[in-house]
């Protein structure tokens, strides 16, 4: 089975988030894959909602073996962050991002 096969076999488990609809129809685009790392867009064919995804995937054998090397005790959860990011936060990132046609560090540079 390749990527996009296993990506839309995956997606008849999920809802939209904007809309509720089923995502068993929508769109999913691999822009860009290495490796076992892959950057997925995925549209909501009801609403039109798009979302980047980074899919990370991994064979039965390399779980095991990763799980065999995780000390006792070790959470790998997500880290707590100290605030959530606020709706005017996003907003401004947005602004930030909209005119931008340089590369990463060119944006670095204008924060």
């Amino acid at each position: 089975m390749d990527l996009l096969e296993l990506l839309r076999s995956q997606a008849k488990r999920y809802r939209c988030p904007v809309c509720g609809k089923s995502m068993a129809d929508c769109g999913i685009t691999i822009l860009a894959q290495q490796g076992n790392r892959a950057l997925v867009r995925v549209t909501c064919t009801s609403c039109n909602d798009e979302n980047l995804l980074q899919i990370v995937f991994q064979t039965e054998g390399e779980a095991g073996a990763k799980a065999a090397r995780r000390p006792a005790g070790v959470d790998e959860g997500v880290p707590e962050a100290p605030e959530p990011i606020s709706a005017d936060e996003l907003l401004d990132l947005h602004l930030m991002l909209d005119g931008h046609e340089g590369g990463f560090r060119e944006l670095l540079r204008r924060a």
